[in-house]
């Protein structure tokens, strides 16, 4: 396709050209390291924002953009990708969540954006876009052909061909000849798109620097093609003549990151001299945007924007991957797969008389993480040689006059590691934990904390153990091995209360711990010498002597009783509720201890049967090997008192089929039951299920006996109603006797039939400033499943809306020709709903509900 360029575009086009020609296709210097991106923004430091700004350097901004998006949770594919090609690794939760939306869809979506946008997503997370969400021997989905088979991108808007292109370029896929769509067919689309002065425009109109940016971002894998690279070269230049005073595009920071995204893409470099005005780059442009903690503004002076901040986010990472020389484009996973390399570490600075800092930092090796969380707290490092570290804070190496310093070690999988490398090249692994601390040549580390009882409780006494463990040089295998010992004369705080170790270890806290969340911690502190052990701490939890639960005491024929109350222990639960339910509870003492002879005058040895107890805990039923007054309860524990015999069992499970039973639909009950039996060899009762055999279910006023499989049919359903399943195993009036089960209940909801969904509806209004006036009135319009405020726009007012921004995070610039700053620097259109007066994200992510009232309107910003 032939273009006509102008004069200007000429010289610069040529001059790229001699560049490229002696340099090869990248237009900027490679090879430097991420961390030495940081550039000075060229910003008029008569703004306290530039000056700001300029303090700030390309790999600081990185790295607090994308710890602000991870503190918040990963939002958008978008982050997603921005993450990913910066070296983070992504939550386990966002894949699955991204499996379960390509799941529920079926594979299909409403554009080519949304495939696109999902494709790169899955590159993000390391998997296959041409197999993805697939489950055992069912194969995923071939999302990449549903992008090169697609009916819907010819004659659509710029970012339909733009998005594929990226898609299909992400990665190395086999494309068939007879494709709807190849890449020379998506460029050609592209091109014919383009226009004269060398920009692009989202449908037809003036050039946008948006769409002139993104254009050039799908073009650059392209270079080869002659049309497609002499394209880009006008691009490429326009972004530089459309720049403005500030070195950007109007008051927007998603415009210059876009920039930034295109020129880095083709591997021009935005911080040179083509792209300052004023003295204020590119860079510099989109770093004024950046707040205080790491997010970015849309405006200048407004507040974080979370389209800003993932849309500058990716074009910062786009510029270090520029200069790391290797792959400058950002969309491009083809050339090495993410590696996740960066590791969300836990780091310790401990001091010789305190903690000096606490946190976490992404980083790929400990040296790295230390310099995040420095970076976090305003901690000074000393590290003049860049691989050992010789003072932290105002504690410099050697303040004991020996041989103290600064040392580290990493925990992983539980063991502690003595690395024999420097900081820098000891790299981290998932689950590492780093402890950076100030040691002398007998500092030792806490190896492990042992408490003497698993569940503390007020009142109670008990003792901590702690070991130590130091690494001794063997001089036959130039090796350090682990030596483990009692650590003692070392503090251990729990509270208030600090109480020494002994020789062996040990800390004895004789009942005077109240209830309460604490901090155990470990410190071996000493005045003019390096610690004797690096501080340690762990969460421990003593909980009140009482604690609430549920009680039920089933007799041979009937329930006795049943309550909640707090207790500490079975027996007293037992005894309460005895005091309270008036039936009285008989105890006999033996050598053995205290047991349960008789409940409301049931006594041992009636029917030949005994009281037993067992509690439901955690999802399962406890069979205790104590008496009751040695049971201590837990929060929320569920004591069952039953008479047995030998052959009484309890109800293990239920089980309602169908699930949720209609009214006058029939349904069953399956019924298993638990015993515990002795195992002569490991000395212990075993659980045994079986299904409950023979055993009454009562629900209502019906009543059905459970066959051999433990099912009982209720084949003429029950009316809607709520319910209690009873579940008893009594014997026979005239054969006194233990029961086969004893008695249990759970609830059964019969719900009336559902009522089909009415179809569900909004009222969309779209109001301009007081020159322009309505532009649509107050119209109800049916909503589609997963419409947005911006679709819903789009559906109603079609080519009248202009807006710009990647799928996902739409910024609507224009309705029907009233344009954003025309009533204003700060003017533009805004959105809001009944449910959200002021909502935070794009339009295009927000999903409208049945019943909103949506409501577009021009502000003035003021």
């Amino acid at each position: 396709m032939k273009k006509i360029v102008t004069s200007k575009f000429f010289v610069l086009g040529l001059a790229i050209f001699m560049v490229i020609s002696i340099l090869g296709t990248s237009l900027a210097p490679a090879g430097t390291i991420f961390a030495e991106a940081g550039v000075s923004t060229g910003l008029d430091e008569s703004s306290d924002a530039t000056a700001q700004a300029e303090r700030i350097n390309v790999a600081d901004a990185t790295y607090t953009a994308a710890e602000f998006i991870l503190k918040g949770g990963v939002q958008s594919d978008w982050q997603a990708i921005g993450l990913a090609q910066a070296g983070y690794k992504l939550p386990a939760g966002y894949r699955l969540a991204l499996e379960k939306k390509v799941k529920d869809a079926e594979g299909n979506f409403a554009s080519v954006t949304d495939y696109a946008r999902i494709v790169l997503a899955v590159r993000a997370v390391g998997a296959d876009p041409t197999n993805f969400a697939g489950s055992g021997t069912t194969p995923g989905y071939n999302l990449i052909e549903k992008i090169y088979n697609h009916d819907k991108i010819s004659g659509q808007t710029l970012n339909n061909p733009v998005y594929a292109l990226l898609a299909l370029d992400s990665g190395k896929y086999n494309i068939p000849y007879n494709a709807k769509w190849t890449a020379d067919k998506l460029i050609a689309e592209i091109l014919s798109k383009q226009n004269q002065d060398g920009g692009f425009a989202l449908t037809t109109g003036a050039s946008e620097p948006d769409m002139t940016a993104i254009a050039l971002t799908a073009l650059a894998a392209h270079k080869r093609n002659p049309e497609a690279y002499t394209a880009g070269l006008q691009a490429v230049s326009w972004l530089s003549n459309a720049q403005d005073s500030h070195g950007g595009y109007g008051d927007s920071a998603e415009s210059a990151a876009q920039a930034i995204l295109g020129l880095t893409s083709f591997g021009v470099d935005p911080s040179g001299l083509e792209y300052a005005k004023n003295k204020v780059n590119l860079i510099g442009n989109l770093l004024s945007y950046r707040l205080a903690d790491g997010s970015f503004a849309h405006s200048r002076g407004g507040s974080s924007n979370i389209l800003a901040t993932e849309q500058g986010l990716q074009a910062l990472v786009a510029y270090n991957l520029l200069y790391k020389g290797s792959n400058s484009k950002l969309y491009d996973f083809s050339k090495s797969s993410v590696q996740n390399a960066l590791i969300y570490a836990p780091v310790t600075v401990e001091g010789p008389k305190s903690t000096l800092a606490q946190g976490y930092g992404y980083a790929s090796n400990v040296l790295g993480a230390l310099e995040k969380l420095a970076l976090q707290t305003n901690l000074p490092i000393t590290n003049p040689s860049g691989a050992y570290v010789t003072g932290i804070g105002n504690i410099p190496a050697g303040s004991y006059g020996g041989y103290d310093g600064w040392m580290y070690a990493v925990s992983r999988n539980g063991q502690w590691i003595n690395p024999d490398v420097g900081m820098s090249d000891f790299a981290l692994k998932d689950s590492d934990q780093v402890l950076v601390y100030y040691a002398g040549d007998d500092t030792k580390l806490v190896d492990s904390v042992t408490v003497s009882k698993a569940s503390l409780k007020e009142g109670g006494s008990f003792t901590v153990v702690v070991t130590s463990k130091t690494w001794k040089w063997d001089a036959v295998t130039n090796t350090s091995s682990p030596v483990a010992a009692k650590a003692s004369g070392v503090q251990v705080q729990i509270g208030n209360r600090i109480v020494t170790t002994n020789a062996k270890g040990e800390a004895l806290f004789s009942g005077n711990v109240p209830a309460g969340d604490y901090k155990l911690t470990v410190t071996g502190y000493r005045e003019g010498k390096a610690p004797s052990i690096a501080k340690y701490t762990q969460d421990l939890k003593v909980i009140p002597k009482n604690v609430t639960a549920s009680l039920t005491v089933e007799g041979p024929q009937g329930l006795i009783g049943e309550g909640t109350l707090k207790a500490s222990n079975a027996l007293e639960a037992l005894q309460q509720l005895g005091l309270s339910n008036d039936f009285k509870v008989d105890i006999t003492k033996s050598s053995y201890g205290n047991f349960v002879s008789g409940i409301h005058g049931v006594t041992q040895g009636l029917y030949d049967g005994w009281w037993s107890f067992v509690v439901w805990r955690s999802g399962e039923w406890i069979y205790p090997s104590v008496g009751m007054d040695a049971f201590e309860l837990q929060e929320s524990d569920r004591v069952l008192v039953y008479y047995a015999g030998e052959t009484t069992q309890v109800v293990d499970t239920a089980v309602v089929s169908s699930a949720q039973p209609k009214p006058g639909e029939a349904f069953t009950v399956t019924v298993s039951q638990k015993k515990w039996v002795w195992n002569k060899d490991t000395f212990t009762s075993d659980p045994v299920t079986s299904p409950a055999a023979g055993v009454q279910v009562l629900i209502g006023d019906q009543k059905a006996i459970t066959n051999a499989k433990g099912v009982a049919v209720f084949d003429q359903g029950l009316p809607a109603n709520t319910y209690t399943i009873i579940v008893t195993g009594y014997a026979k009036d005239s054969v006194p006797s233990v029961p086969s089960v004893a008695r249990y209940t759970q609830s059964l909801n019969i719900a009336s039939d559902v009522i089909a969904p009415v179809k569900a509806t909004a009222t969309l209004s779209v109001v301009g400033d007081n020159k322009k006036g309505t532009i649509l009135n107050s119209t109800t319009v049916s909503l589609k499943e997963g419409e947005t405020a911006y679709s819903l726009l789009i559906s109603q007012l079609g080519d009248k809306v202009v807006s710009s921004g990647n799928a996902g995070s739409k910024y609507v610039k224009s309705i029907d020709g009233l344009s954003e700053f025309d009533g204003g620097p700060s003017s533009g259109w805004k959105y809001k709903t009944n449910r959200d007066a002021d909502p935070s994200i794009s339009a295009d992510s927000y999903i409208l509900e049945n019943g909103d009232i949506l409501y577009w309107y021009y502000s003035s910003g003021e």
